[in-house]
């Protein structure tokens, strides 16, 4: 090997169509495992086949990344758990992301230097952050608040891009075209685009796993 593996883990499902994923940098390359499509599976046996299917002993992976959320309750919590297990036993060094910075990520090839994600919070909320994007960087502008929709549609001009899951409820869509946003709708993303770079990554103790779910109150303003 040319450098030592990196793993790549996400459980947030921020998709609603991936619920877990996992990717091993190595050798200049990046292999990739998910879960089958309508089916949860089980992380830990789909790391296990890809470190496999790689060549690569768990022993060997001293770098992790794992988005924390928000994200689905039961797929950040296996995830989460699975990391810091990993972590604590194999003293493995843990970069963590805010899944609103993976979802902007989406964002890096199309052009606009600043994009807006949104993601459903529930109980007539929305989790919401605006990003500078552009090749190699991306950078959040304020941090990540959950509001109701109409604060998130008083600050929104028309011609400002949005980027949602395409599982998104259109009755959350559709105020944001009415007011001009151009809506960018996703679907899979999964733990490759971990990758990209200039991804706002934080080093992260055992402590600092903390999962960051869509119905609590952590972003709550």
């Amino acid at each position: 090997m040319n450098g030592a593996p990196v793993l790549a883990l996400s459980g947030s499902n921020l998709t609603g169509d991936v619920p877990f994923s996992c990717a091993l940098s190595i050798d200049g390359r990046i292999e990739t495992a998910r879960a089958a499509p309508g089916i949860r599976g089980d992380l830990a046996q789909l790391v296990a086949n890809l470190c496999a299917t790689c060549s690569v002993r768990p022993d060997q992976v001293q770098s992790l990344r794992v988005d924390v959320g928000p994200g689905s309750y039961t797929g950040l919590r296996v995830a989460l758990t699975f990391v810091r297990f990993l972590q604590h036993f194999g003293n493995a060094t843990v970069q963590g992301l805010d899944s609103l910075a993976l979802l902007a990520a989406r964002a890096v090839h199309t052009g606009p230097s600043r994009v807006r994600v949104l993601l459903d919070a529930r109980r007539e909320r929305v989790h919401t952050q605006s990003f500078d994007i552009a090749p190699g960087h991306i950078a959040a502008v304020a941090p990540a608040v959950a509001v109701p929709m109409a604060n998130v549609l008083n600050d929104l001009r028309a011609g400002d891009v949005v980027i949602i899951p395409a599982s998104l409820p259109l009755a959350l869509q559709e105020p944001l075209r009415t007011q001009g946003a151009v809506l960018r709708l996703q679907t899979e993303v999964v733990a490759a685009e971990m990758f990209t770079p200039g991804l706002p990554f934080f080093l992260a103790s055992t402590a600092e796993l903390e999962p960051r779910y869509l119905m609590s109150s952590y972003a709550e303003t």
